[in-house]
């Protein structure tokens, strides 16, 4: 989940305008042709034959490994980072190879500060490099290969760390972006034979270097542009700030630094803006995939956007508030409508707001005396009777017939449960345990419920039977999974799911890859939502800097021509 601290006191547009400042990067143009001779930076370096990563790379560097430093000074370090920066990068790598040593000097000089990472999500890890990194590689992979070992382990965990950073840089245009990619992907190539030495000498980071090569080769790790056949054709849905997507009356809805947008799934355009109430250091913060509810969450205000026959309607609380309210479109404008909780006289605890739904018409608030109250949609009034919640229910969830809620504090045992709406009982006995609420397919006739477990590299998505709770074959694991949505091609349920930069597609009954990992984005997915449009199943992922959309069934990206 992603770790900052919210927007800038300048208030954004709601249309999702790329920020940031800092240098211009041209000179990497330069250096990339002078690294790689003859191979063009611009719109594509190398062909499909090769993408996305040359597992025959010809060796291009000195087999020895004594001399992990040779050519070291022969780097125009100074046209990449300054003087000052090129003197302490040199010294820091001299250091590493010499006498062993921290990241923290190394990578606080290829730490790019200039450009907008409010949104990356991997902690402990700078949030963006600059392109000089990219040449390190080649450095970084003799120090782990050199006999004496000194600075080897370092030097892997910098390695995983330039692998997986963010690469996008609103300073840059998208050819250069591309530019510099490929030259990562050409020094990566171009270090094979150190990696591989330093991998038969057992050194290696978090993963031991013959599966962190294999997860370059096979696109879960590294990827960051489109493939060059979809250059200069494919293109970002929207320029967005968010990390957060929900489709809903045929509106794809992104949640800005500053409120809701409802956008056209065609092709982004926004319908209808709606900026959060209220001051803004209690605006949610946009990157957050899901949350807890107003009672757990860190932000303030809590918004759950939806539609119906109506139109759009937006579902709001703030934590310890007595009241939710209601926002329909009045107008050009926004009308808010307090649900009130029907009932004299109650302890304050009964009117604080613990969580926040909307499905079908119907709104739904549970409070702190554990009752989950309905409310039109549309009017506000409250309709029907209370369903009791059990005491540790947070997250909640809603479709036509149940409510869905995620127990807090059972991380290991079931804690997804499902209760009647007309019966307020539970359905089936819970299943899980589950970090997020589950999203739900059918496959012959038998409901399924995804549902991640764990945290950060180590997050598993679980597929199991609703009524019975089994498993679904083996949990799938794409690395920093974030977001993942469910889709159907024909009759086949699929699933697509964020995991680093990529977005991987699985046959949900079998868990086998469909096709290979989608390319694009340069940030770490955080969010996948789907639906149909003009007859055919779309994708729609955001990084936190832009929303990508991707033709379910063959992958191609937006607005790139279909076969047909």
């Amino acid at each position: 989940m992603p770790n900052g601290r919210g927007p800038t006191p300048t208030k954004p547009s709601l249309s999702g305008q790329r920020v940031g400042g800092g240098g211009s990067w041209r000179p990497f143009a330069f250096l990339f042709g002078f690294f790689f001779p003859g191979r063009s930076y611009h719109g594509g370096a190398f062909g499909p034959a090769t993408w996305p990563f040359r597992k025959d790379a010809v060796n291009a560097m000195d087999q020895s490994w004594d001399h992990p430093l040779d050519g070291l000074d022969d780097i125009p370090w100074a046209d990449m980072r300054g003087p000052d920066d090129a003197a302490e990068l040199v010294a820091a790598l001299r250091f590493l190879a010499e006498e062993g040593g921290s990241d923290h000097r190394i990578l606080g000089v290829l730490e790019d500060r200039d450009n907008d990472f409010r949104y990356a999500t991997m902690a402990g890890r700078p949030e963006g490099l600059r392109p000089a990194a990219a040449t390190v590689l080649r450095f970084l992979a003799r120090i782990a290969a050199q006999p004496s070992g000194v600075g080897s382990s370092t030097a892997m965990e910098i390695i995983e760390t330039i692998l997986e950073a963010e690469l996008d840089r609103p300073t840059m245009t998208d050819d250069e972006l591309d530019a510099m990619v490929d030259g990562l992907r050409a020094e990566l190539d171009a270090a094979r034979p150190a990696l591989a030495e330093a991998g038969r000498l057992d050194r290696h980071s978090l993963l031991p270097m013959p599966q962190l090569l294999e997860s370059v080769d096979e696109g879960e790790r590294l990827g960051g542009a489109y493939e060059p056949r979809w250059r200069g054709v494919a293109r970002p849905l929207a320029g967005s700030l968010t990390g957060r997507l929900v489709v809903a009356g045929g509106m794809l809805i992104t949640r800005e630094s500053s409120g809701l947008v409802f956008r056209s799934l065609d092709d982004g355009t926004p319908v209808h803006e709606f900026g959060y109430p209220g001051p803004q250091e209690a605006w949610p913060f946009a990157g957050f995939h899901a949350g807890p509810g107003p009672r757990l969450s860190e932000a303030k205000l809590w918004a759950v956007p939806f539609a119906d026959g109506e139109g759009p309607g937006v579902l709001t609380a703030e934590a310890g508030q007595r009241d939710a309210r209601l926002w329909r479109r009045d107008g050009t404008g926004w009308q808010a409508i307090p649900l009130v909780r029907p009932g004299l006289r109650l302890r304050s605890a009964a009117r604080r707001v613990d969580a926040i739904a909307a499905h079908g018409g119907t709104c739904l608030v549970g409070y702190g005396d554990n009752l989950l109250w309905s409310f039109d949609a549309r009017s506000g009034t409250p309709t029907g009777d209370p369903i009791v919640l059990p005491r540790e229910a947070r997250h909640l969830a809603a479709d036509h017939n149940r409510v869905t809620v995620v127990l807090q504090g059972r991380d290991d045992e079931p804690n997804v449960l499902r209760i009647d709406r007309s019966t307020g009982r539970p359905v089936k006995a819970p299943v899980g345990p589950a970090g997020t609420l589950p999203v739900q397919y059918q496959a012959d006739d038998r409901r399924r419920l995804v549902f991640t477990s764990g945290t950060g590299a180590w997050r598993k998505l679980h597929r199991v039977d609703a009524d019975s709770g089994a498993e679904i074959g083996e949990p799938l694991m794409v690395g920093d999974l974030n977001g993942f949505c469910v889709y159907q091609v024909g009759r086949r349920p699929c699933l697509a799911v964020g995991g680093l930069r990529q977005v991987h597609r699985f046959d949900a009954e079998t868990g086998e890859p469909i096709g290979t990992p989608l390319f694009g984005h340069r940030r770490i997915v955080l969010d996948l939502v789907s639906a149909v449009v003009d007859g055919r199943p779309a994708l729609y992922s955001a990084d936190g800097a832009t929303v990508r959309r991707w033709d379910a069934e063959t992958g191609i990206p937006w607005p790139a021509p279909l076969p047909g």
